[in-house]
């Protein structure tokens, strides 16, 4: 299943919300220098409410001390998988990290959310952040770090404890790990390069959360995500469990859309149309009311150029769909389709309205 953007920068120019809300988030926090990464896309959504919908069990008195074996073991019958909705295992990767050779142990906790559809990280720092304090404090002791950095895009958020705030500009896919690395570490690692097996160890800001919750044996198994109105560029922050059913939560968000569908995945740039019957499960973090995305793959290139210069890992894409376009054989291994973060800003930016993510991803997954 390849999910795809549902967003480009036709649609948001053509809705009047999703340009407000654009406006609104470089008001808040600017663009940022060109010089981590080029591309600025911004928020393309405004948080309708920050009440809650759902229920959250949250933690009564916070445990300062537990053992690392305690802790690890806890967070593995937990089943804790990655909180930007990636389904990985968080104990395999925390093994990983604990196990590198490397001589310093970084924690890097990441709140960046660059996604332009996501906003429950911003909510969990306004709403959270004590409890999220707190277990940086309890991991940071646990594995003795030398060093636990919190990235976020606001300079209203402060450091305390054991762990100093870095703030990155709000440019996309910042998010991203390796972006994150570079830009917070000064680390220059390869995509290919498994963070963890060199002494980073990224966590998202939600996963910190969890992880305190499972110390404090309160993990309930439920998450936060965005769900949004796209026509209106409104959202609200949703705690849900593995069987709620998408749509279900929606309707408890938003009492009607002007709307024709539904979709979840892991935010406006990867994503699918979603069925009556389709549940959280473990994986995605967002889910949206929105119309079929203004996209054709038969139109013809443009020859721009815009895919190509908007990589951040400087795919040649434009190279890719003329070929594929002309039915015309190559190597897809030379273009290093391999290094794809499947940002989906190839598509965003395109002109011709070409989902030029897809042509990666069929030639990545078939």
């Amino acid at each position: 299943m390849h999910l795809n953007p549902l967003i480009n920068k036709k649609t948001v120019r053509s809705n009047a919300f999703m340009k407000n809300a654009q406006k609104l988030e470089e008001k808040k926090n600017g663009k940022g220098s060109r010089k981590p990464l080029k591309n600025y896309i911004g928020k393309i959504v405004c948080l309708e409410s920050s009440e809650l919908i759902g229920q959250e069990s949250g933690i009564p008195d916070f445990i300062y001390k537990v053992s690392k074996d305690n802790l690890l073991a806890a967070i593995e019958n937990a089943n804790l998988t990655g909180m930007s909705g990636n389904g990985f295992p968080v104990h395999k990767k925390i093994n990983a990290f604990l196990s590198s050779g490397s001589g310093k142990k970084i924690l890097l906790i990441n709140a960046v959310e660059c996604d332009p559809a996501l906003l429950h990280d911003e909510w969990l720092l306004k709403n959270r952040f004590n409890e999220i304090a707190q277990t940086i404090d309890l991991l940071a002791k646990t594995f003795s770090l030398d060093k636990a950095v919190l990235a976020v895009k606001s300079e209203s958020v402060e450091s305390c404890g054991n762990f100093s705030v870095c703030v990155v500009p709000p440019r996309y896919p910042m998010g991203e790990e390796h972006f994150l690395i570079r830009r917070v570490l000064g680390i220059p690692l390869e995509i290919k390069n498994i963070p963890a097996e060199h002494g980073v160890l990224v966590l998202n800001i939600q996963s910190i959360y969890q992880i305190g919750k499972i110390a404090n044996q309160c993990y309930d198994g439920g998450r936060f995500i965005t769900i949004a109105d796209l026509i209106k560029a409104s959202a609200r922050v949703a705690y849900v469990y593995p069987n709620d059913t998408v749509s279900c939560v929606l309707s408890r968000g938003f009492s009607e859309s002007k709307a024709d569908s539904v979709y979840f995945g892991h935010g406006a740039m990867a994503c699918v149309k979603s069925t009556s019957a389709d549940t959280f499960s473990k994986y995605g973090n967002f889910a949206a009311y929105a119309n079929e995305p203004k996209m054709n793959s038969a139109s013809k290139c443009r020859r721009c150029g815009n895919c190509t210069r908007k990589c951040p890992v400087n795919i040649k894409a434009a190279k890719i769909v003329q070929l594929t376009d002309k039915n015309k054989p190559f190597d897809s291994t030379s273009f290093d389709i391999d290094k794809c973060v499947k940002c989906g800003s190839c598509t965003y930016f395109c002109p011709a309205l070409k989902n030029v993510s897809g042509y990666i991803a069929e030639l990545l997954y078939g």
